[in-house]
């Protein structure tokens, strides 16, 4: 695996530290014709000057209290337990689980050998009518992502989608996290991806599968890869580049990487289509029932 592309670019000043809190994530997307998908990792491929990093994630979904008022927010325990470099993190998703209820991704990387096995593990963890005889969870034994995204900024002069965004990586224990947070688990989605940087634009070529039906639990054993089918009746990919600035504030380097993605995108007219995407499409707030 290329050591670059495990970086995570990031627009920021000199003295500024790496982010440790809330960033802003500016992209664009287009989508692309299954038939379509070797040519655009080829011209990826070449535009980059890098092979692609392919990789499958699974996407766990949980939704926040249906609450309008009273949102507790993050655990303090969970808060407590973590080392001095994540409290910050953390503390920063607190303040905004408190003011608004989300939709969040918890995202493990997978082997593509991890589809049609079962382990004894999670047999084990089954109870005779298949759920969960308890509430742990093997998949709180693999360090994963805890992703936040509010949902995008009103559309106005700017060119791109921006949006605030927090991520949390190398974390184990987060479906245990998410039910002390009082968050459900609502499904799980296959995400097939090819990942490319170029200077601070990250590419991400991807498309999203779903299990078989009364596969979805969170301790079933994942099915064979085959058995999965895309969530586009067209099967098609999303083409997605986007810039992540440490200081959204910071008007100067939010209009540097709106710079950035806007030369990808004329240099890509022709090849494919970049456009913004309508910002309630991309609401991660819970809906209140």
């Amino acid at each position: 695996m290329n050591q670059y592309l495990n970086q995570k670019p990031t627009l920021k000043r000199k003295r500024e530290e790496d982010a440790t809190s809330i960033m802003h994530e500016l992209f664009l997307t287009a989508t692309i014709q299954n038939d379509d998908i070797v040519r655009m990792v080829r011209i990826l491929q070449g535009y980059c000057g890098m092979k692609p990093q392919q990789s499958l994630y699974r996407r766990l979904i949980w939704e926040g209290p249906r609450l309008r008022a009273g949102l507790k927010g993050v655990d303090p325990s969970i808060i407590k337990r973590q080392p001095q470099q994540k409290i910050q993190l953390w503390g920063s998703l607190h303040e905004q689980l408190v003011r608004q209820s989300y939709i969040l991704h918890v995202i493990y990387e997978l082997p593509r050998e991890s589809f049609g096995k079962s382990t004894e593990q999670d047999v084990a963890q089954m109870g005779p009518d298949g759920q969960p005889k308890t509430p742990t969870f093997a998949l709180d034994q693999q360090p994963g992502t805890l992703r936040w995204n509010d949902i995008p900024d009103p559309e106005g002069k700017r060119q791109v989608n921006t949006r605030p965004m927090l991520q949390i990586e190398n974390e184990k224990n987060l479906c245990f996290s998410m039910q002390v947070m009082q968050y459900r688990f609502v499904r799980q989605i296959i995400q097939e991806c090819y990942r490319f940087i170029n200077g601070n634009v990250i590419f991400e070529l991807s498309r999203y599968l779903q299990l078989p039906e009364g596969k979805e639990a969170l301790n079933d054993p994942l099915p064979a890869f085959e058995t999965l089918t895309p969530f586009d009746t067209e099967n098609k990919w999303i083409l997605t580049i986007s810039v992540r600035v440490v200081n959204g504030k910071d008007l100067d380097l939010v209009q540097q990487g709106i710079g950035e993605l806007m030369t990808v995108k004329n240099e890509f007219d022709g090849c494919c289509h970049f456009h913004v995407v309508p910002r309630l499409t991309l609401d991660t707030r819970t809906k209140m029932a």
